[in-house]
């Protein structure tokens, strides 16, 4: 089989996966021209966010994820979902969305227990520090090769991000920031680190 060949059936292959993996993104990005085009008489969407330690907050842990402050948020939040999730998907949509819901949960979680009262989180952040936290460990727990040279790439290009976790920045959800790459953390931890027989190579999940 020629390299070409090779290629495009690589591409058939993944290009399904990567579609599917656009579509959060895709969503991002509606929702934030539907709330910049509500009349200004009509609240913004923000009010939707998670609002720290408040019972009616609890529901901005699933809505938090889809809503950015401006576009330079969103475009910033946009740019690192598709890089993390274009590495993430290869290994399956299952996987993909496992990762995505329970980091965007624990995330979410995080902010509305600890995060800076007073004003509503928002953002896809938590989301992909949870993808980060979730590649960077799973090489490690699985001892997959080829899982461990993606957690080692993906280190290098993201350890700005990684340091970020250091720097409190009022203006920033730090919480949703740490509790998704723990929970990233965690659910690599929960998949391989108890059962490294259980890690399947990228191939073998749809």
């Amino acid at each position: 089989m020629s390299l070409s060949t090779q290629a495009s059936t690589l591409w058939l292959r993944l290009k399904p996966r990567l579609m599917f993996a656009l579509a959060w993104p895709a969503a991002m990005w509606a929702v934030f021209v539907f709330d910049a085009l509500l009349p200004n008489s009509i609240a913004r969407l923000d009010n939707l966010g998670i609002w720290p330690r408040s019972i009616a907050g609890l529901p901005g842990i699933a809505a938090a994820p889809f809503l950015h402050a401006d576009i330079w948020h969103l475009l910033a939040n946009t740019i690192s979902f598709c890089i993390l999730g274009a590495v993430l998907v290869t290994s399956g949509r299952r996987l993909f969305t496992e990762v995505i819901v329970t980091t965007a949960i624990i995330s979410g979680a995080g902010a509305w227990l600890f995060g800076q009262g007073g004003r509503p989180h928002e953002g896809a952040s938590g989301v992909i520090y949870g993808m980060l936290g979730f590649l960077l460990a799973r090489g490690w727990f699985s001892r997959k090769p080829v899982w461990a040279i993606i957690s080692l790439v993906v280190g290098f290009f993201q350890l700005g991000s990684v340091f970020g976790l250091l720097r409190i920045d009022p203006n920033i959800s730090w919480s949703s920031h740490f509790w998704g790459f723990v929970g990233g953390i965690a659910l690599a931890w929960w998949r391989y680190g108890r059962d490294p027989a259980r890690a399947l190579p990228p191939s073998s999940r749809s």
